[in-house]
């Protein structure tokens, strides 16, 4: 091995040699003749003698040249049509033989299709109660952070079974803290709302278990694309930071979520249900709930061209599991332009058990432009109000505005939002101050 290494130096070595004698003759050649004609005089005539020389000799260099230019190039081509796997088709080779990869979430039973999902709602509450401002790190209620499970089974045509599974855990919700806690505010653990099995069929689905009522949000119709941030529930920012009075100079133990409220039906209970189908985009719903409670919902969707409407509508009465509610009328309508102009009206009256007690009631809009300013995605813009009466005391009138912005960022199933609440409460014998709260965060859905 080493006797063909020093042969190879010494073939290497004889190669540089001859190619610098190669390069350098012309140079010697020229330098000998003018050497020759410095040292005895010649005539004129073997002077021109030697410059013909000189000329056919650089002539067959200058041939010589452009001989190895053109072998030089071939080399260069043929190198060039040799094609040498890059590593992303070689990535490609490798997994084209591979076995294909198994799903990250399967089911125990091979007829059932399973499917994982949730959200994660992150953000930070500066809330200012017109004597001290405070910041908090919270869970946005108005849409908490939360995990899933649904599986489905399609035994035959127009027949399926299904079942959902989803529960939240909300650290800090942002609905519930306040100055006296601002850390550690709500349960440390899961928090059920959804444990249901649904049937669907021609006929209509009928779902058993925790889950939506029929009168549950059918006061927050919404089509703004600003839900994220701020819609009817009010009590959603900053619905747990108690009002300052300045009567007396103390927090009061009152709190936005005392005096406000969207009479959204019966919410999210253990009962069973049934959803006619759907009828040129009308359907209807009803439910019902242990101790007697139940409701009946209608709900409308229609979309054409220019125009995009949701509408839903309910009546529900919750039993034994009041002891102050007797029932509920409530509902609420959006519209949404191909423009991105939207407009969103809702409202409701409540009967309440004691009968010395006026009803309250409630009365929500909301305006709103979505559009597309960059290129992360489209961009929503709202401002609403609302207002309540008598929800806790007779004579109390409950007044909120606010302002909502939500960035969608497509590429990263990432929403970014800011809000902004103010919370303005006039009772009588009290002089409460303001809230005003900012909200802003990030929801990140999978």
């Amino acid at each position: 091995m080493e006797n063909k290494t020093q042969n190879q130096l010494l073939e290497d070595a004889r190669s540089l040699l001859g190619a610098v004698v190669q390069s350098l003759l012309p140079c010697l050649v020229i330098t000998g003749l003018l050497l020759a004609s410095s040292i005895q005089p010649v005539s004129a005539a073997g002077i021109e003698e030697r410059l013909e020389a000189l000329e056919q000799l650089l002539q067959q260099e200058r041939e010589k040249n452009e001989a190895q230019a053109r072998t030089i190039e071939q080399l260069q081509k043929q190198l060039n049509a040799i094609e040498v796997p890059t590593t992303e088709s070689a990535s490609v080779a490798v997994q084209d033989t591979a076995a294909p990869a198994k799903p990250a979430v399967q089911s125990g039973n091979d007829k059932v299709s399973v499917k994982l999902y949730g959200q994660l709602n992150r953000g930070v509450l500066i809330a200012d109660d017109g004597d001290s401002t405070k910041t908090y790190q919270v869970d946005n209620d108005n849409s908490s952070t939360r995990i899933g499970l649904l599986g489905s089974i399609k035994p035959n045509e127009g027949w399926g079974i299904g079942t959902k599974f989803e529960v939240e855990f909300e650290s800090n919700s942002s609905s519930a803290v306040n100055q006296d806690e601002q850390n550690g505010v709500g349960g440390d653990n899961f928090h059920e709302r959804w444990v249901e099995i649904f049937i669907q069929s021609p006929y209509g689905k009928l779902s058993l278990g925790q889950g939506d009522t029929a009168s549950n949000n059918t006061s927050e119709v919404d089509l703004s694309g600003t839900t994220v941030a701020g819609y009817s529930d009010f009590n959603a920012v900053a619905g747990g930071i108690f009002f300052y009075d300045d009567e007396t100079k103390d927090l009061s133990g009152t709190k936005p979520k005392d005096v406000f409220s969207n009479f959204d039906g019966l919410s999210r209970d253990d009962r069973i249900r049934y959803d006619t189908p759907e009828w040129n985009g009308l359907s209807f719903a009803t439910s019902a709930i242990s101790g007697g409670g139940g409701d009946v919902a209608l709900l409308y969707t229609y979309k054409n061209d220019k125009f995009k409407l949701a509408a839903k509508t309910a009546y529900s009465n919750p039993g034994s599991t009041s002891d102050t509610i007797d029932d509920t009328v409530n509902g609420s309508v959006s519209l949404l332009h191909s423009s991105g102009l939207n407009l969103t009206f809702a409202g409701g009256v409540r009967d309440l058990k004691d009968s010395d007690r006026d009803d309250p009631s409630f009365f929500y809009t909301k305006l709103g432009y979505r559009t597309s300013v960059c290129k992360l995605g489209d961009t929503a813009f709202s401002i609403d109000y609302g207002i309540n009466d008598d929800v806790k005391v007779d004579g109390d009138e409950a007044k909120s505005f606010g302002a909502q912005l939500v960035q969608y960022i497509d590429n990263w199933a990432t929403e970014f939002y800011l809000s902004f609440r103010n919370y303005d409460l006039d009772r009588s014998g009290a002089d409460y101050e303001d809230i005003n709260a900012l909200l802003s965060g990030l929801r990140v859905k999978f």
